[in-house]
């Protein structure tokens, strides 16, 4: 049976082992056998991370000088040019990978190519070549400086860099920053897998931390069986199997989800309103979980809206919450000629995955409100913002376009006015700073 050898990068330690272990005679493949590693990769690391020591270790004496581009090799990079042509540094060519001199010495062959253990190294007056921990490890930071510096991020000018470091600071997700370029960066083509990569090496000014949800995202388990209890409430046509199947599967327009928002125990809530054709939400602050709030904000928003009601509000899809209970008061339109202004119609118990749009939007609301802030602390104001910035995210799922675009483009802008809506260009889009406003209130 073969051995299993890891595949980590060698540790310094493993480095040091290396050099004792060759200056005792050991062989590549007895080092390996030490060390748990694989013998030919033994074998790269003496080749390819051996020194030369001796007189000659000078650029000029390069079997390489003429066709030589190493840059960047000392630790303190004073200058740009070649490393052969450095005046300030004499370092790199101690380091260099492609350092290469004539050294005409039988032994070599003898003794695996390097200098280590051969008993005639104290006495040989030629340039060795030799195994050594410390300048290996000095080589190896070497080549990832290059490797580092040398990135795809040297080709875009610092602006777009700080364009892109802003926003990710801000809560937009990389995908979203790169689908809404703004025309002066349109030419700059990079994918978002690139961006995270340049976060992870720390290449832009931000960092794993400003990401939404790289550092919290929580896997959860997912329990889609129905539970066959039919309630009261949920007779009558009033299950949200009594949908049409387009109804259920693509929520066309008129087709809205309800839910409350809990802030602290006793404290107000946040009725919340979603429009999946759109994916826009609406909030209100309400001040008890109770069907009379709720029917109030329908009363609100039935008269606000006139006309526009009955086209957005066709049927509605609450959970079996306590406010939701009383389908007859959400029903009943404030208009004595309508027998009712819209249709409600129940998700089964314990089944939220029936009103997916509005639960995923609360978890952007959530990167805004944090579970346990006391919803009491907002005024009208601070909702009503909170409510602009949701709605002005783009959403992949639409092109990237916002909810406010697409609501604007199928139902006018005058709406928007009705609604208190306004758009927020993606640069002055903030889904952050609501935070650090809500835990000074709460200081």
């Amino acid at each position: 049976m073969g051995r299993n050898y890891s595949n980590k990068n060698l540790s310094i330690l493993e480095i040091g082992n290396i050099e004792f272990y060759l200056n005792e005679g050991k062989s590549p493949a007895e080092i390996a056998r030490l060390l748990s590693k694989d013998p030919s990769g033994i074998r790269k690391e003496i080749k390819k991370y051996s020194s030369y020591f001796g007189e000659a270790r000078k650029c000029f004496n390069c079997l390489n000088k003429e066709n030589c581009h190493q840059k960047y090799l000392c630790e303190n990079i004073r200058d740009k040019v070649k490393c052969s042509q450095c005046k300030y540094c004499s370092y790199a060519v101690k380091v260099c990978p492609n350092y290469k001199v004539a050294i005409d010495c039988e032994l070599l062959k003898k003794n695996h190519n390097i200098c280590n253990g051969c008993d005639l190294y104290f006495k040989c007056k030629k340039v060795k070549l030799k195994y050594h921990a410390e300048t290996a490890i000095k080589m190896h930071n070497a080549v990832q400086r290059v490797s580092r510096i040398g990135t795809k991020v040297d080709s875009f000018p610092e602006e777009f860099k700080d364009y892109l470091s802003i926003l990710i600071k801000n809560g937009i997700s990389p995908e979203v920053i790169i689908n809404t370029l703004p025309n002066k960066f349109s030419m700059f083509k990079v994918s978002t897998p690139t961006v995270y990569s340049w976060i992870d090496k720390g290449l832009l000014d931000c960092c794993n931390l400003d990401l939404r949800n790289k550092v919290s995202r929580v896997r959860y388990g997912t329990n889609t069986e129905k539970r066959n209890a039919i309630k009261g409430h949920q007779l009558n046509g009033r299950s949200i199997e009594d949908l049409s199947k387009e109804e259920r599967e693509n929520r066309p327009l008129g087709i809205v989800e309800l839910d409350t928002v809990e802030g602290i125990k006793g404290g107000e809530l946040l009725f919340t309103i979603m429009f999946p054709c759109f994916s826009l939400m609406l909030g209100f602050k309400i001040k008890s979980k109770t069907q009379e709030e709720i029917g109030k904000i329908l009363d609100m928003l039935e008269d606000k809206l006139d006309c526009y009601f009955y086209v957005l509000f066709r049927k509605a899809i609450p959970d079996n919450g306590c406010e939701f209970l009383d389908f007859d008061l959400l029903e009943k339109s404030i208009h004595e000629d309508l027998n009712k202004r819209m249709e409600i119609h129940y998700t089964h118990t314990y089944a939220s995955y029936e009103k997916p749009h509005i639960e995923n939007n609360h978890i952007l609301l959530r990167w805004l409100i944090k579970k346990g802030f006391d919803i009491t602390l907002l005024s009208s104001d601070d909702i009503l913002d909170i409510i602009n910035r949701l709605n002005n995210y783009p959403r992949p799922k639409k092109n990237f376009k916002t909810p406010l675009q697409l609501l604007e483009e199928d139902l006018g802008d005058y709406i928007l006015d009705l609604l208190d809506l306004h758009h927020i260009p993606i640069v002055q889009l903030n889904m952050k700073d609501m935070i650090i406003k809500n835990q000074e209130r709460t200081k």
